[in-house]
This record gives C-alpha cells, sequence and structure tokens, in this order.
C-alpha cells in the first residue's frame, strides 16, 4: 500500500492511500446455524464464490451442553454426539443444495462458542473473507439475544462481510442479488479509514460500481450550546475544507485505479449519518473498517463499525485493523 500527501484546496495536506495490490477472495468462510436468517449468508456466500471462482466453506457451531454431575453427564456428551452427527448430515444437504456436486463447497461441524469458533477456523483455515447474516437486533431484543455477527467483527482476522436479510420493519425480505452499483466508504482521514480504500475499489472494479467516500462532521453536545451564530462559525469551514480534502482524495482514487468516484460530506452521529447516507444514496455496500477493540477498551470507545452492522440498509464489508 503506497501512501501520498496532496494538498487540497491550497490549505490542508491529507494522506491519501493508493492500492498497490488488488485484495483477494480464494476462500470463503460461511456460518451457520440452519435458520432463515443465516442462509441468507450462506446463499450470498456461494453468490461470491461462483463471482470470484473461490472455495467456500460452510460451517455450523454447536454450542456445548452443561455438564452435570454423575451420570447425567454420560447422558449428555451421548446427546452431544447425537446433535454433532445431525448436524453433520444436515451440512451435508445444505451443501448439496446450494452447490450440488461442486467439490469448491465443503462443510464442517465444531463445537465451542459461536463466534469463537468461527474466528478461530477463519484463521485455522486462512480465509480471505467471512460472509455471515445478521439479525440487525436492537434494543432489548439485542440485549437478550446479542449478535453472533458483530462479535466475529470484533475478533475476525479477516475482513467480515455481512448480509442484513430483515428490512428497517422486521419483515424479512428476499435475499438481494450480487450486484453492487453503489459502494459507499466512510472515511475519518485517519489512516485505518483508508485502509477500506483498496477493498472498495477492488469490488467496485469487478462490478462496474461507484464508490461514494463520506465524511461525517461529528457535532457533540457542547457544539449546540453554542448557538446557531457561533456554530455556523466552527462547523461550515469544517464541513468546507472536508469536502474539498475528501474530493481530492476521490479524484486521486479514480485516477489511480479507473473507478467512479465521488465525496459527500454529512455533520451529526457517524453511524446514524453513515446509515441514512447509504439509504439516501441507495447504496448497496458499504465498506469500512474498524479497530477491532475489546474488553475495556470497546466499553470506553464503543464501534462505531458495530452500530452500523446493526443498523444498516444494506451489507457492510468491514475491513480490521489486526494491530489493535
Amino acid at each position: 500500500m503506497k501512501i501520498r500527501s496532496v494538498k487540497a484546496s491550497g490549505k490542508a495536506h491529507r494522506k491519501i492511500v493508493t492500492p498497490r495490490t488488488s485484495p483477494k477472495i480464494r476462500r470463503i468462510l460461511a456460518p451457520t446455524d440452519f435458520s432463515g436468517q443465516s442462509l441468507a449468508g450462506v446463499r450470498y456466500a456461494n453468490m461470491l464464490r461462483l463471482k470470484f471462482n473461490s472455495s467456500l466453506t460452510l460451517l455450523h457451531v454447536i454450542e456445548p451442553t452443561s455438564r452435570m454431575a454423575g451420570m447425567e453427564s454420560v447422558v449428555m456428551a451421548q446427546r452431544d454426539s447425537e446433535v454433532t452427527a445431525r448436524a453433520r448430515k444436515d451440512m451435508a444437504k445444505l451443501a448439496q443444495r446450494e452447490a450440488g456436486d461442486d467439490k469448491q463447497v465443503t462443510y464442517l461441524v465444531r463445537m465451542g462458542k459461536s463466534f469463537h469458533e468461527i474466528t478461530t477456523e477463519a484463521g485455522e483455515n486462512r480465509a480471505d473473507l467471512i460472509v455471515i447474516a445478521t439479525h440487525g437486533y436492537t434494543g432489548a431484543q439485542r440485549v437478550l439475544l446479542g449478535s453472533t455477527a458483530e462479535c466475529v467483527v470484533r475478533h475476525a482476522p479477516c475482513p467480515v462481510l455481512t448480509v442484513r436479510q430483515h428490512n428497517a420493519r422486521g419483515r424479512i425480505r428476499q435475499i438481494p442479488q450480487l450486484k453492487f452499483r453503489k459502494v459507499l466508504v466512510p472515511i475519518d482521514f485517519s489512516n485505518l479509514s483508508k485502509t477500506a480504500l483498496p477493498w472498495a475499489a477492488f469490488l467496485a472494479a469487478q462490478f462496474r460500481a461507484e464508490i461514494v467516500l463520506l465524511h461525517v462532521v461529528e457535532k457533540f453536545p457542547i457544539d449546540y450550546l453554542l448557538g446557531r451564530e457561533l456554530m455556523n462559525h466552527t462547523i461550515v469551514p469544517l464541513m468546507k475544507q472536508s469536502e474539498a480534502d475528501l474530493e481530492g482524495i476521490a479524484t486521486h482514487l479514480t485516477q489511480s485505479t479507473g473507478v467512479k468516484a465521488s465525496a459527500v460530506v454529512r455533520e451529526g452521529r457517524p453511524y446514524e449519518e453513515i446509515c441514512a447516507a447509504a439509504k439516501a444514496l441507495t447504496a448497496d455496500l458499504i465498506v469500512q473498517t474498524t479497530h477491532g477493540y475489546t474488553g475495556l477498551k470497546h466499553v470506553w470507545l464503543g464501534s462505531t463499525a458495530e452500530r452500523v452492522v446493526r443498523h444498516a440498509p444494506c451489507a457492510v464489508l468491514v475491513v480490521r485493523d489486526l494491530k489493535a
């Protein structure tokens, strides 16, 4: 990846990331729990496999049952073996139904915590991409059920593509066709956020799509206390400068990759504006990065990427910073 500086509007300098080598999608991992929602991810992964002539591994994770004392633990162990055998049969049927006798599609069953087994399998078999469906749960429902997809995004050793099958009203919709026409890329001008550009350029070139770069000027509570006039003195110039800088990156991206790119600047809370922009622009895909914070660091800082995964109206590709 090559980095160079470009002067925008005769004022500020922004570093631009130029893709030196294109990402490759050779090995895809698609987890499934056999639910209708998870099958959206499997079918999306299979379409990608056919597009890029990749191998596809279907993965089912069995959560282990709790062990009890005495003979009951033996009964539990027997049940685990029975569940595993049944899962293998179901996976074989799923693979046959989705891909026939294609040898490029394999399946396996692991036992453990779902997100841990998914990310471990991805690392052990050097997956280039994980494709996983997300329920898009919010509020109390999310607290009760959690989100395997968000945990995978946080811990995965490779990019994760999340596919949401529910629409904004919670209804199951048809699985979208694999046709990216507009790719939205949030940019905050950090080097991390620009690492999404190679993936966005690669996919846009493959699908002849347009890239829209988005920068969100975040407004904090103190900004509203300043009043509209004082706020305009700070926010408006910042937005103009950000637009000029972002247009510079878009122009360079087009010149270096041949992919059409444009720039949009909005103000507000990042994840809300990213999702709103995706809806307004009818984006087919959001490509963004995440630090992959865990533990207390994740509690303190949160993750814009995970919030976007939860609320986005389209598929989201998250490229993780593995140095975090």
